[in-house]
């Protein structure tokens, strides 16, 4: 009976997991709306897929050019972290991968140009990695 009761929590941990909702990020910038999802909700190390959509009231903008960079500060012993991604758009929706490399606070910086335009917009946010 302990051995049935042990899996059934086992599995109802990992189907918690496994439909856990994703990790959602909104923020304005000027006269857009920033939506980040990523697939993992809390961010891991690791992989972390981030789909982007730019929206100008309630239409997404298409064609832009994205770019998101993200970093972790310096701590004692260690450097600080910078990387930068370009996101790939379809449709609307611009798609990057973020490598985690290590647990703690990241920060986050989605940088745009939006079609026929040359001046560069920016968001920013945090996650925790786990």
């Amino acid at each position: 009976m302990k051995k049935i009761v042990m899996t059934l929590s086992l599995i109802l941990c990992v189907a918690a997991f496994a439909f856990a909702a994703p990790l959602n990020i909104t923020k304005k910038t000027g006269n857009y709306t920033v939506v980040s999802v990523f697939d993992k909700n809390p961010a891991t190390t690791g992989k972390n897929k981030v789909n982007i959509t730019i929206k100008d009231g309630a239409k997404s903008v298409e064609g832009a050019k994205v770019a998101v960079y993200y970093s972790m500060p310096a701590m004692s012993g260690m450097p600080a972290m910078d990387y930068k991604v370009i996101a790939e758009g379809k449709g609307g929706v611009y798609s990057a991968v973020l490598d985690l490399g290590m647990s703690g606070p990241w920060n986050v910086d989605v940088k745009f140009i939006l079609p026929g335009s040359k001046e560069v917009q920016q968001t920013s946010y945090s996650i925790d990695a786990r």
